[in-house]
């Protein structure tokens, strides 16, 4: 059994998982990609709530996404 824990801002998330023996490369290889998605899709949310609340124009507001847009998108070579 192995423990992973995430820490968010000041919470903690702790998930205790079950690996099936001889699985350990496979499962740690998983985890990381589930991670990186969740990391990613958190990242868009908080962007999107920060703006929701904001002053900025439509035009300002574009180019900021477009901007995160590219750093995702460089961040997995794409």
């Amino acid at each position: 059994m192995s423990l992973f824990s995430l820490k968010l801002f000041m919470e903690e998330v702790k998930l205790r998982v079950e690996i099936p023996a001889g699985m350990e490369k496979e499962f740690k290889e998983s985890l990381k990609e589930v991670t990186q998605a969740f990391l990613e899709e958190l990242e868009i949310a908080v962007a999107r709530r920060i703006l929701s609340k904001s002053e900025l124009s439509e035009e300002q507001a574009r180019e900021i996404g477009e901007e995160i847009k590219e750093g995702i998108a460089k961040r997995h070579g794409l």
